[in-house]
């Protein structure tokens, strides 16, 4: 079993230190392309005990994949098994090409089955760089998603697609209007993601057969989820981390 599950996306990198019933004890978000930080985690870990000669990797992100790779090989990581594409993950799927799909994506769906009721179908929404909506059938089946621009991005897409609009990133649910143009983007970027992850899911509910089970996961699950689903909102903002816990605790 891995002593460490990492996370590798676009806007971060995420730690899991793994007890030996293969649960998450704790978790840690650190910046990319910042090795000090890195370096960081790993004394204050070390210090604390844990065992961090073993890991498992889920990449999305080849460029710095390479810049950890090298951390490894610097600090003396003896395994390393790396995830990086649905190919590489053991879940029922019916993707036309697992090996162009997101690792994090199979790892995230891996995770919700088996958490979820096992008669009903299912949803994982995942709100991070991108905004994911996973499709699970009644049978436990991934048949697919929808892939849309998360927060950060649509944001930083209006700054830097205009002559004078700055970044405006919203932290919390704003109001739906504003009477300044930071007020006024803060509305448009969250609402108007508000409303197309509403749409989705609500389109993959239509047809889905019964009411699905639906799970929020990613950075900016809580601030999404909330909107959409209301106070009792499922948010496991750790599910690739417990898919990539799974996927080696099976694979012995």
């Amino acid at each position: 079993m891995a002593r460490v599950v990492a996370d590798l996306g676009n806007s971060r990198l995420k730690w899991g230190l793994v007890d030996d019933s293969g649960r998450l004890t704790q978790t840690i978000a650190l910046p990319l392309n910042e090795t000090p930080a890195w370096v960081a985690a790993w004394g204050k870990w070390c210090e604390a005990g844990a065992p961090l000669s073993d890991w498992a990797v889920s990449s999305v992100n080849p460029p710095v994949a390479h810049g950890l790779q090298t951390f490894f090989k610097c600090m003396g990581v003896a395994t390393v098994r790396w995830f990086r594409s649905a190919a590489d993950v053991a879940v029922r799927h019916e993707l036309e090409a697992p090996e162009a799909t997101g690792a994090d994506r199979a790892l995230a769906v891996a995770a919700a089955v088996a958490m979820a009721p096992g008669d009903r179908p299912g949803l994982i929404v995942s709100c991070g760089t991108a905004i994911t909506v996973e499709r699970i059938s009644k049978q436990g089946i991934w048949q697919g998603g929808a892939i849309a621009p998360g927060l950060a991005v649509v944001a930083r897409a209006l700054q830097s697609h205009t002559a004078m609009l700055p970044l405006a990133e919203p932290s919390q649910p704003p109001p739906a209007w504003g009477a300044s143009t930071i007020p006024a983007l803060e509305a448009g970027v969250y609402w108007g993601t508000v409303g197309a992850v509403r749409e989705l899911v609500e389109r993959q509910k239509a047809d889905l057969g019964s009411d699905p089970w639906v799970i929020w996961t990613g950075g900016d699950a809580a601030l999404l989820a909330g909107a959409i689903a209301g106070s009792n909102a499922r948010v496991e903002p750790d599910l690739v981390l417990m898919g990539l816990c799974r996927a080696v605790s099976l694979s012995g």
